[in-house]
């Protein structure tokens, strides 16, 4: 079992073929608990359900190249309509990829 929170990175796409192209993949994992409030927010009706993303912007200790280091997390709205984690402060600043 990991000892890091499912997470997940963005990289630079170097290998675009053409404009339409992303330019940056990656992947994602997601937490039971966040799957079972996406799965909530189904039943209740929410038609598009909703995660927050949480990001910071790393440089690779092996390449030297930038990315972006992910965090999904349950949304909750903020009265000020500002997207909120409730995991923020839990990330481990070094996971190592």
């Amino acid at each position: 079992m990991s000892q890091y929170p499912p997470s997940g990175v963005l990289f630079t796409n170097n290998r675009k073929r053409s404009d339409k192209s992303p330019d940056y993949t990656g992947k994602l994992e997601l937490s039971d608990e966040v799957l079972q409030d996406l799965m909530s927010q189904m039943d209740r009706g929410v038609e598009k359900p909703v995660l927050s993303l949480i990001g910071w912007k790393k440089v690779s200790q092996k390449t030297g190249n930038t990315f972006l280091s992910l965090l999904g997390n349950k949304f909750e709205e903020n009265p000020n309509h500002e997207v909120s984690s409730d995991q923020s402060g839990k990330l481990d600043d070094s996971i190592p990829f």
